[in-house]
This record gives C-alpha cells, structure tokens and sequence, in this order.
C-alpha cells in the first residue's frame, strides 16, 4: 500500500496529460473469488500507462478490515487534493454498497468520487446494467500488466452518471428476529443479526441499488447460500435444484398470507383483507426492481412484465429517475419460466415512494424469506418494510460503459 504521508500533487505523464488516481477495492470472496489476483499486486501503487494518460492505481482488500481502512485514507487523502478521481469496486454488486458506506462512515464526500465496479459476483446484475459485464475477462492482469492497463483506460472513457440508492428497513415485532446463512467449507450455520450488545436486532436497514423481495425467491436464495461454491456452472445447477425442491417438494407460503397491506404514500395499492385491492391467491414473489434485470438473469423483467390491471401509463424503466417499479409472480412456476420465457410477471407500481408493506400477526415459527440486492434471509414476526430514495443518491455517481 502506499505511504500515506506522501504529498499529493498533480503530477503530469510525459504528454502534459494529469495523472489520475484510481483507488480499487478488492473482494476475494465474491463469486469464483478470482478478485484476489489483484491483491497479488497490493503491496505498491502502480503507475499505468494508457492511450489517455496515467492511472496511478492503489489496490486495497476490502476483507481485511486494516488494508481497508488503508484504502479508505488513501481515499480522505485524495479529497483533498482531486475534484475528481475514481473508486473502482472488483467483486459482487453488493460490493459497491460495502465500499459507499465505509465512505459515509467516515464522512467522506463521495459526490467527488466516480464510482466503478468489475463483475466478480454471482449474478452481477448491475455491473451488467452499468455496461461492465456479467463476468470478468479471463485474462486480468496480463504480461507487463497488460490487461490491466486496458482495464485502466475503460475506466478513463466511462462516463459518470446518477444511480438511484435506496434505502430498505425491515421492523420485526419485540418477539421477532432476523436470521442468515452463513457457509464455508462446505459447513454452514444460522446467524441472528445482532447488536454490538449482542441483542437480537428489530430493525434492519440497508441500502440498495438493484431488487428487493419476499417470497418464494428469497426461500430459494437461502438454500442455495448453504451450498454456494466458487464455480459459476455448479451455482446455476445449485440453484435449480434448489427451486425444484421449494416448488415440488415443500408447502410455500404465498405473498397475500404474510403480508396485510402495501401503501405508496398514503395511496393503498393492496390490502389483502378486502375483494377489491388482494392480490391474487397465488402470488409467490413480491419484487421491486431498480436494475432491468434479476438474480443473474438476461430478461428484462419490468419490459416484459404484463401491464396488469387499470394502469396504461407505465414508463420505460430507469435507474436513475428516482422510482422503483413493483412486479409480482402470480405462481410458483412463473418465476422459474421467467428465465426461459420473459413476460410471466405482472406490474404492479412504479412510483417515487415512499412505500410501506405492512405483514400480517404471524406465528413465532413462520420464517419470512427476503432478499436485498442477492443477499438472502429471514424474518420471523415481521411487522412492516418501509423503502425510501436515499438522500445519498443525489451524490452517487458510477460509471458506465458504452
């Protein structure tokens, strides 16, 4: 890592072009956990070379909670020299989230940071939305670091543009708790959120950049975490397995059992308890969407959803308009059919928010399943889930790549 005592200057490359810091965070254990190739080069910045100038980049491992907060002050450094520079993210979607709020813990000013991210998660859904891929080249680093210079150089032409955060709270009843999968090894074991007073949390937040959901996809999710491997073809094959089972072999619960009411603002969209406004009996999966795709999959969900009863005005989706959209999986199979045949969603909303979901009094062993951003879990005694546009999202922006 650098030395952090270092004066910053702007130093010029041999053509007179500025040289431009690049701070990237890297996670090892996100999908095929192939990110830790860049650790290998961590300990020096390096100065690259690129057709447009040079990248003088700072490699950090974002596991390790000292080489982080080395990173970190690399970053508090550069604030105070640069009006811009780049923060660049290799691992899974949830990474970036993982890095922004390190920032804010900090009180750093992130609406001076242009934020990237490689695809080294599982489904990398938004790096795919953001231009970057689902996958990462199979050459990283190259011979006299030449891909990596590549790398660098698409990080220069991107163009920095808005992304829509936002924030998800989960309250659960004074008898309720919020439980994970946690695996390694191939061993796995349940984990209650917690305070640092080793108290079980009642209120989980999180901020959020691509979907959020209840249901049957999430029950799925928490099954597949306890045997996730590092092969991409292995997790595909997991996770079918995994949907078979929940849909052929176990009773599932079905959204309208759980859930009471769903309010934009004071406008109620359902209410579960009338005949007018319930969803449908078999609704499997309540999701709102602000990337066009889901869980790793190529279908536009939004685009191909049908439109839904009394609403012809919906609009093209976007990341950065300050909305979500709301679909619902009318039954068990459409949500496996969805990624064969797209359309077998329904709309449901799309709005600004702030929007609150409201559950039902639930028994004490009735297990909630949710996800945010692929990060699966549950709830038991949920009591209701408000999502609001985050404030941070006037100060984020990220790169993309045409």
């Amino acid at each position: 890592m650098k030395n952090m005592t270092e004066t910053k200057s702007s130093p010029e490359t041999d053509s007179g072009r500025q040289s431009s810091p690049v701070v990237l965070f890297a996670n090892g254990k996100s999908g095929s956990n192939r990110a830790k190739k860049y650790l290998k080069l961590h300990s020096d910045s390096l100065n690259l070379k690129t057709n447009l100038g040079k990248v003088e980049l700072t490699i950090a491992d974002l596991q390790n909670p000292e080489d982080r907060e080395k990173g970190i002050q690399e970053i508090k450094s550069l604030l105070e020299t640069f009006q811009k520079f780049k923060v660049v993210v290799a691992g899974g979607d949830g990474s970036l989230i993982w890095v922004i709020e390190e920032l804010l813990k900090h009180q750093l000013d992130i609406s001076l940071i242009e934020f990237g991210i490689l695809p080294f998660g599982t489904g990398n859904d938004l790096a795919a939305m953001l231009g970057w891929g689902r996958k990462p080249p199979k050459k990283l680093i190259g011979k006299n670091l030449s891909h990596l210079v590549k790398y660098a150089e698409s990080w220069l032409q991107a163009e920095a543009k808005p992304l829509d955060i936002w924030q998800i709270s989960i309250e659960v009843e004074e008898t309720g708790h919020f439980e994970k999968i946690t695996a390694e090894n191939g061993h796995y074991k349940r984990e209650h959120f917690k305070f640092e007073s080793d108290s079980d949390l009642k209120v989980y937040s999180r901020l959020m950049t691509n979907y959020f959901s209840v249901g049957l996809d999430a029950r799925i999710g928490v099954g597949f975490d306890k045997r996730r491997t590092t092969s991409k073809i292995f997790n595909r094959m997991i996770y079918c397995w995994e949907g078979f089972k929940k849909i052929f072999c176990l009773p599932n619960t079905r959204v309208p059992e759980i859930t009471s009411t769903f309010y934009e603002d004071s406008s109620c969209i359902f209410n579960n308890s009338s005949t007018d406004k319930r969803l449908p009996e078999k609704t499997s999966v309540f999701l709102a969407l602000n990337s066009r795709t889901y869980a790793g999959g190529d279908n536009f969900i939004w685009d191909a959803a049908s439109p839904g009863e009394g609403e012809n005005t919906w609009q093209e989706q976007s990341p950065r308009d300050g909305k979500l959209e709301f679909v619902i999986f009318k039954g068990e199979f459409d949500l496996g059919l969805e990624q064969i045949i797209a359309g077998r969603a329904q709309k449901l909303l799309q709005s600004q928010g702030p929007f609150t979901l409201n559950f039902n009094e639930l028994p004490e062993n009735r297990r909630v399943y949710m996800q945010i951003d692929g990060e699966y879990f549950y709830a038991v005694k949920p009591k209701r889930i408000v999502i609001n546009l985050s404030e941070i999202s006037e100060k984020v922006q990220v790169l993309v790549k045409d």
